[in-house]
């Protein structure tokens, strides 16, 4: 009878926290409306795909910074290998000016976390807005370049797309203190 008591027990706390918990997820339907917004809407829903469990729009807005920053981060370093293995004077100007601009990004996607983290979503979205502006600027840069380093403009394509999430998640947060 003790034990029957004990499951019964911890069945109704699991089936509470679950309803809890599920109460505060954020729903597919949310997360088809963030994407109907943004610029590639099949994109973002490849993104935030159903398995992609989030608590709430904090949690998916640092989720996709996160993504942000680890691509800029590999686009930083990739454009700086590239200079480095020696490229033309043309297109050394065009890489070195992806450099300036992607070592802005980053300081800007770090940036956007603070302004995530104090509650201020209008602070985050100016800071990916300049994130999104230097992807596009390398992008701008590269373009006339006969032979183009394909990781640079995949990169910075799916930069631009996180950015527009972000962005959207951004909209839909506090606007700040």
């Amino acid at each position: 009878m003790a034990a029957n008591l004990r499951n019964n027990a911890f069945l109704s706390s699991l089936m509470f926290l679950l309803l809890i918990g599920s109460s505060y997820a954020i729903a597919s339907s949310e997360m088809s409306r963030i994407c109907d917004q943004t610029v590639n809407p099949s994109y973002c829903l490849k993104f935030l795909n159903p398995k992609f469990a989030s608590p709430n729009l904090q949690a998916l807005a640092k989720t996709t910074l996160d993504a942000t920053q680890s691509r800029a981060k590999a686009t930083f370093k990739r454009l700086n290998a590239i200079i480095d293995g020696g490229v033309d004077p043309r297109s050394k100007l065009a890489y070195r000016s992806c450099v300036d601009a992607y070592e802005m990004a980053i300081g800007n996607i770090e940036e956007a976390y603070e302004h995530l983290a104090s509650g201020d979503g209008m602070g985050m979205n100016i800071k990916v807005s300049a994130a999104l502006d230097g992807a596009d600027a390398c992008l701008d840069d590269v373009k006339r370049l006969r032979s183009v380093d394909a990781s640079v403009v995949n990169n910075s394509k799916g930069i631009k797309n996180l950015c527009g999430i972000a962005l959207v998640i951004a909209n839909m947060l506090p606007r700040g203190a």
